[in-house]
C-alpha cells in the first residue's frame, strides 16, 4: 500500500512505521515506508489483518478509522494468493508548548508535564501524553490528535531526607516554612524545629493548584498552541485528621477514607486527569481512633468515608452481615491543618418494593431471587459503589439496603429461558418516576423508600434493517445509532441509546429497546464514547428518521446513504 500526508496537498510519507496485526495466533510484523511512501507485507496466509501507520510528529493512523489516532480500525481481508492494496493517511499531529518556572520566576528543568486527552463519555481512561522540561525549563508535546487536552505539571517531590536541607533541585518536599528561610539566610547554625509543611504542587492550566479549576487547551490538526506556561507554587501542604462516628457518636472501624477532587456533577477535566493517572492523590491512613491525610494541596475536594475493611469497588450486598455507612461531603483546604474534622457515617438509602413478570409466553423462574437487580451510577462519585446490588427473595421481594449518595438509574437482569430468549426490564417505577430511565438522586442515608414495583417482560421488541447506498448495495463502514431524541434522557449508559454494527450484507438488528419514540441513524467509526456526547447526538438527529416502536413491536427501517 501507500502512506501519504493527510494535508491539503498530499505528500508520500517516508520512513513511515507500519504496523500489520492479524487474527490471535498470528505473528505481528512491522515494516518501513520507502521514499516513495510505499510499503509491502508479502507471504500473508489468508485471514483479517488491521494495519496502522505510525511516525513522529503525526498521530497514528488506522486503516478505515474516520476518527484520527483512535484505532483499531476496518480489518482487511485477505483470500488466497490475492493482492489487496490500501491506503494510509498520516494526520500533521498537534503541539502544546510552553514553559515551566519555578517559585522564584526561574526556569524549571527536568519537571514532567502531561497532557490529557479529554472525552465525554465512559470509555477506558486515556493515556496521558508527556514531556519533560529542558534547562529553558520548556516543554513540547507533540503528535496529538485534534482535541480538547487538559494539561498539568508534576514537580519531582524529593524525599524527606533531601528536603531538609533545603531545596533541592529547584524542587522542594517535606520542606517546613521555617527551614525554608533559614535555607534562605544561608543555612548558618543549628535548623530550626520543624513548622508547617511547605512543597511544590503540581499546577493546572490555566495556571491553578486546585485540580478541580482545571480547563482545557484545544488544539486542531498540526496546529501549535505555544505559550501553555505554567508556575509551580510553593504552598503549604496540609494535614486533614478527624474521627470517625456513627449516629450514635460511637467509632467506626474498620473503615476506609478517600479524598478526591470536587466533582460538579457532570464529566470535568479532573476527571480524566484522576482516571489516567496523571494526579496521584494522597492515601489516607486509618487507624481505630480516626484518619489522616497528609501533604494535601489547596485546593476544593469531596471526602468520602465507608465502614468496613477492603469494600472500596465491591458491589455484592452483604446480607449476613450490617448495612455499610456513608459520609460524603465537601471539603476546602487552604493550607491549613485540620486536624478536627468529624466524619459522621450514616446507613445509605434503603429502597424496597418487587417483582413484576408481565409474559406472553414464557414462564417467570420459580425462584426470583436470581433475577439481577442493581443500581448504575450515571455519574460515578471515586470512592462510591457504582453498582449496588439488590437482595431479591425468592417469592420477588427486593431490597437494596445502602444506597450511597449518587444519581443511579435501575437496570434488571433475569436468566434467560431454557428455549434461550429473554426477558428484558420494562419499567422500575417509584413514586410515579420511571428509574429505568430518570436517576434516583441520592443525597442523604437513613431513610427508606417503599413501592418500588420492578417489571419485566417477554415482549421483545426490534428495530432491523440494512444499510445501503444509493444503488441498494450494502455499506459496513458505518455504525447504526438508535437514539432517544428526548434530550432529558441522554445520559451514560443510557437504556435508550444503543448502536449496531451492519453485517456484510448491510443488515443490522437492534432488539430489546423500550417502546418509545426513536431516532436512528448512521454515524462513521463510532467510539462508546460518543454515544454519552450530548453534541454528538445533537449532530445525528438532524439527519435522523423517526419511527415510534410500540410495545413488543418490530418494526424494519432501511437507510439509504447518498
Amino acid at each position: 500500500g501507500l502512506v501519504l500526508t493527510d494535508t491539503p496537498n498530499p505528500q508520500p510519507a517516508r520512513r513511515v512505521t507500519v504496523r500489520l496485526e492479524g487474527d490471535p495466533g498470528t505473528s505481528n510484523r512491522l515494516v518501513g515506508t520507502d521514499d516513495d511512501g510505499r510499503f509491502v507485507f508479502d507471504r500473508l496466509p489468508a485471514g483479517r489483518f488491521t494495519l496502522s501507520a505510525s511516525k513522529p510528529g503525526y498521530v497514528p493512523a488506522f486503516h478505515g478509522s474516520k476518527h484520527p489516532g483512535r484505532g483499531p480500525g476496518t480489518p482487511v481481508a485477505v483470500s488466497d494468493g490475492a493482492r489487496v492494496d490500501v491506503t494510509l493517511r498520516l494526520l500533521p499531529g498537534g503541539v502544546i508548548t510552553g514553559t515551566i518556572t519555578d517559585g522564584h520566576g526561574q526556569p524549571a528543568s527536568g519537571v514532567s508535564v502531561a497532557a490529557v486527552e479529554v472525552r465525554p463519555g465512559t470509555g477506558a481512561a486515556p493515556v496521558p501524553a508527556r514531556a519533560v522540561t529542558d534547562d529553558l525549563g520548556v516543554y513540547r508535546i507533540f503528535s496529538l490528535p485534534p482535541g480538547a487536552y487538559a494539561v498539568s505539571a508534576l514537580p519531582r517531590l524529593v524525599s524527606a531526607s533531601e528536603g531538609r536541607g533545603g531545596p533541592a533541585g529547584g524542587t522542594v518536599s517535606e520542606v517546613t516554612e521555617a527551614e525554608l528561610r533559614w535555607a534562605r539566610a544561608g543555612g548558618s547554625g543549628p535548623p530550626p524545629s520543624p513548622g508547617r509543611l511547605v512543597s511544590y504542587a503540581p499546577v493546572f492550566y490555566p495556571g491553578t493548584p486546585d485540580p478541580s479549576a482545571a480547563a482545557t487547551v484545544q488544539v486542531a490538526s498540526g496546529e501549535e498552541r505555544s505559550g501553555v506556561d505554567l508556575a509551580l507554587r510553593i504552598v503549604a501542604m496540609a494535614r486533614i485528621a478527624g474521627r470517625l462516628l456513627d449516629a450514635s457518636g460511637q467509632p467506626v472501624s474498620p473503615a476506609t477514607v478517600s479524598l478526591f477532587p470536587r466533582h460538579a456533577g457532570r464529566p470535568a477535566p479532573v476527571d480524566v486527569l484522576v482516571s489516567s493517572g496523571a494526579l496521584v492523590l494522597p492515601m489516607a491512613v486509618v487507624s481505630s481512633t480516626g484518619f489522616a491525610f497528609t501533604g494535601v494541596a489547596p485546593g476544593e475536594y469531596t471526602l468520602v468515608a465507608r465502614s468496613g475493611a477492603g469494600t472500596r469497588g465491591a458491589s455484592a450486598p452483604q446480607p449476613s452481615g450490617p448495612a455499610a455507612l456513608w459520609h460524603v461531603s465537601d471539603l476546602t483546604v487552604d493550607g491549613n491543618d485540620r486536624t478536627d474534622v468529624v466524619l459522621t457515617l450514616l446507613p445509605g438509602l434503603i429502597v424496597s418494593g418487587s417483582l413484576v413478570f408481565e409474559q406472553t409466553a414464557l414462564v417467570p423462574p420459580t425462584d426470583l431471587s436470581a433475577v439481577d437487580v442493581t443500581f448504575t451510577a450515571v455519574q460515578p462519585l471515586p470512592g462510591i459503589v457504582s453498582t449496588p446490588r439488590a437482595v431479591v427473595n425468592p417469592a420477588g421481594s427486593v431490597r437494596f439496603s445502602s444506597v450511597a449518595p449518587g444519581s443511579y438509574v435501575l437496570r434488571a437482569e433475569p436468566p434467560a429461558a431454557a428455549s434461550g430468549a429473554r426477558w428484558r426490564l420494562k419499567s422500575a417505577m417509584l413514586n410515579g418516576r420511571d428509574l429505568a430511565d430518570r436517576p434516583l438522586q441520592v443525597t442523604s442515608g437513613g431513610e427508606e423508600l417503599s413501592g418500588l414495583v420492578v417489571t419485566v417482560t417477554d415482549r421483545a421488541t426490534e428495530i432491523s434493517g440494512r444499510l445501503i447506498d444509493e444503488s441498494g448495495q450494502p455499506l459496513t463502514q458505518y455504525s447504526i445509532v438508535v437514539f432517544t431524541p428526548e434530550r432529558s434522557l441522554w445520559l451514560p449508559n443510557a437504556r435508550r441509546i444503543r448502536s449496531a454494527q451492519p453485517a456484510t450484507d448491510g443488515s443490522f438488528a437492534l432488539t430489546g429497546l423500550p417502546a418509545g419514540e426513536y431516532a436512528i441513524a448512521a454515524a462513521e467509526n463510532l467510539e462508546v464514547s460518543d454515544l454519552a456526547d450530548p453534541a454528538f447526538l445533537e449532530q445525528l438527529l438532524a439527519s435522523a428518521y423517526t419511527v415510534t416502536l410500540g410495545e413488543g413491536e418490530r418494526k424494519r427501517q432501511d437507510l439509504r446513504i447518498r
